[in-house]
């Protein structure tokens, strides 16, 4: 390649190249080959032979995977400094999906033979490249369906793999100890018996490995191009996921704690944000991910930006091209919202005893708390309700002889309905009342007692800091209900007990991000017309002093000596 130099600025920021000083990323630079393709066209198609490694120095492209279907599906688009085709020429592999560019592409080219000399120079590439590859292979695995309509995951990282051998060697051990001893047993007593019951008590202990083995992959770290997700499980007690935008990251740092940490290359990556740290403890190549994290940060970032500038070119260029007199456009008045339908009885009454957790009412969604919870209140009441009715039944039947008359019987049963009903309908109405609301731009917390006092809590959702969701316990895991808790500044949101939780979680942060985009979008809008207002007056004020100016009229002065004498 020629003048390699140029692309230092493309290459450096790129996490894979962590640990590389300047002249080496150069070295690298000097390998690849300038590609460019236009837009709609294949650079390789899902299940070619792996020929070659790609950076993105400009453009887009499209990734597609085949899947079930006879149409590739969309996958992710890929933007300038991401990179792609390292699992075919790292695996010896065929490609796993087709890339296509999405807009006319520049990308820098490294051959197969090239990109296996340069990981035989430098080592320490490979761990970098590998985390992307180890992360592409989760996400196929195991996609998220919380994941945003553009919303691409770039990396997902496990705590290091020391923490799974040491999680699993308890119970290999005594699986192995309670083997050899069960063998031993059953030789020299020469019993059958032992045997089976040494594999019925190996049974708990396989239990207990593959639940080691499960509970450390399911905590996983993910950076995608919008935010930075936690997810923590223990299967069968809690399920969270904790989750902050790019945007909110202050400052990202690596913490090592003792010298046989550094020499496993594991340690704790800090990422500090506007609501508090999020720590990756016990990572793999904490360095790398750091450095994949900032990278991402400072993108999010720069792109932010060039997309401001860009704005503020096309109102200049539309303001100049419109000329110094600018027809003011006024503002259409909004269109009238159609009157609300009236509600028929049924409806009325379906509003009245309704059961549901979660629901909508125009643009607010509204959230209750799981029926578990309601069960656990009334669940006495309804027992003694059924009890009431079931006697009455009973004595009506024939099946219960007694010498009360029906009346006394129904009096009595009808005195112990009435406050039983009663009391189940107060804890009802409790139930239905503690709601949850989220609105385009509120989320709201509403508790009323019953004839008592009511509560409501609101915050706007561009105020919000972070997001996380609990599902406590192997009823909360079960019954899919738990805890979201939403941080704003000086408080703290807690919808508890609410159904499906990561639903919520999902439900807040969408509208979360939706209002932000909107504000953001209406505060640049601002931002550049006022810009273009400065530019318009400036052409303006130069237009007016390239005019000709008017002659001025001469001055009608004291009359000269000979006019006097004439005089």
């Amino acid at each position: 390649m020629e003048d390699p130099e140029s692309f230092l600025g493309r290459l450096k920021p790129i996490y894979i190249f962590k640990g590389l000083t300047d002249d080496e990323i150069i070295a690298v630079a000097r390998e690849m080959e300038i590609q460019r393709y236009p837009a709609g066209e294949v650079i390789f198609h899902e299940k070619e032979e792996g020929q070659d490694f790609y950076i993105i120095n400009s453009g887009q492209v499209k990734v597609l995977r085949q899947g079930y279907g006879k149409e590739p599906k969309w996958v992710a688009s890929l933007v300038p400094g991401d990179f792609f085709g390292e699992t075919a020429l790292l695996y010896g592999r065929r490609r796993s999906a087709t890339i296509e560019a999405a807009s006319d592409v520049e990308v820098l080219a490294l051959s197969k033979e090239k990109f296996d000399r340069l990981l035989k120079r430098f080592p320490h590439l490979k761990p970098n490249l590998l985390l992307s590859t180890e992360s592409a292979a989760i996400l196929r695995r195991s996609p998220f369906p919380w994941l945003g309509e553009n919303e691409v995951v770039y990396l997902i990282a496990r705590r290091h793999r020391v923490l799974l051998y040491q999680s699993l060697f308890p119970p290999l051990a005594l699986g192995a100890l309670l083997g050899l001893l069960t063998v031993w047993l059953a030789v020299t007593r020469n019993a059958l018996w032992i045997a089976w019951v040494g594999g019925a008590l190996e049974l708990p202990v396989a239990l207990w490995f593959a639940w080691n083995w499960v509970d450390w992959g399911n905590d996983l770290y993910i950076v995608t191009n919008q935010r930075l997700v936690e997810i923590e499980k223990i299967v069968g007690i809690y399920d969270s996921r904790v989750e902050a935008p790019l945007s909110s990251i202050q400052s990202v740092n690596v913490a090592t704690s003792d010298v046989a940490e550094r020499s496993l290359h594991m340690g704790d990556v800090v990422v500090r944000t506007i609501s508090g740290p999020i720590t990756l403890r016990s990572m793999s190549n904490p360095e790398v991910l750091a450095a994949a994290i900032e990278e991402h940060w400072h993108r999010t970032k720069s792109n932010a930006r060039e997309d401001e500038v860009g704005q503020i070119k096309r109102i200049v260029r539309e303001e100049l091209d419109r000329g110094t007199h600018r027809q003011v456009q006024r503002r259409k008045p909004p269109a009238p919202k159609p009157a609300p339908k009236p509600l028929s009885l049924g409806e009325q009454l379906a509003r009245m005893i309704s059961f549901r957790v979660r629901f909508q009412e125009g643009d607010t969604v509204v959230y209750r708390k799981h029926w578990y919870l309601l069960f656990r209140d009334v669940w006495k009441q309804s027992l003694g309700l059924a009890l009431v009715v079931g006697l009455v039944a009973a004595y009506l039947a024939g099946f219960l002889r007694a010498a009360v008359p029906l009346p006394a019987v129904l009096l009595v049963a009808l005195a112990a309905f009435i406050p039983l009903a009663g009391w189940w309908i107060y804890e009802y109405v409790d139930w239905k009342n503690d709601i949850y609301m989220v609105t385009p731009d509120q989320i709201v917390d509403v508790n009323k007692k019953p004839l008592g006092l009511e509560t409501r809590k609101t915050a706007t959702l561009d105020k919000l800091q972070s997001l996380k969701y609990e599902r406590p316990g192997l009823l909360g895991v079960l019954l899919n209900f738990g805890t979201v808790v939403a941080m704003a500044p000086g408080t703290e949101f807690r919808f508890e007990g609410v159904f499906d939780p990561p639903g919520v979680q999902n439900d807040v942060y969408r509208r979360m991000e939706a209002l932000k985009s909107k504000n953001e979008a209406a505060a640049k809008a601002g931002r550049q017309q006022e810009l273009a207002d400065w530019v318009l007056a400036y052409h303006q004020v130069e237009a007016e002093r390239r005019r000709p100016a008017a002659p001025k009229a001469k001055d009608a002065g004291p009359a000269s000596e000979s006019e006097q004498g004439q005089a």
